[in-house]
């Protein structure tokens, strides 16, 4: 399970984690990115589907510090130790990410 950059990229079935709302450009530098396997196997995309009624696997998602907030509080209450793991690493990015924005943009596959 790894967290990719755009440097790392080597195909384009991934979900990018976009800074602010959604751009007419992808692939942006300060994005994140999760293939659709990583969702999968930390059982990810099982949350973002609890949290988010809203959730679009193949299209974009704006998620806001109290989303976010409540999809780690819904994390924290299962025995899912991978994807603990996951959001954690992704909760250093949100971090960083809610200084400027109100909000970030998951992009679907």
């Amino acid at each position: 399970m790894k967290i990719l950059n755009k440097q790392e990229l080597t195909r384009s079935d991934v979900f990018e984690f976009m800074q602010g709302q959604l751009a007419n450009i992808h692939w942006k530098n300060d994005s994140i990115y999760l293939t659709e396997e990583t969702l999968a196997e930390t059982k990810l995309v099982d949350f973002l589907y609890l949290t988010f009624k809203d959730f679009n696997y193949y299209g974009p998602t704006e998620v806001t510090e109290e989303d976010w907030n409540q999809l780690k509080r819904n994390i924290n209450t299962s025995n899912s130790e991978i994807t603990k793991q996951i959001v954690n690493e992704i909760d250093e990015w949100t971090k960083e990410c809610f200084k400027i924005h109100t909000c970030f943009t998951i992009c679907g596959i």
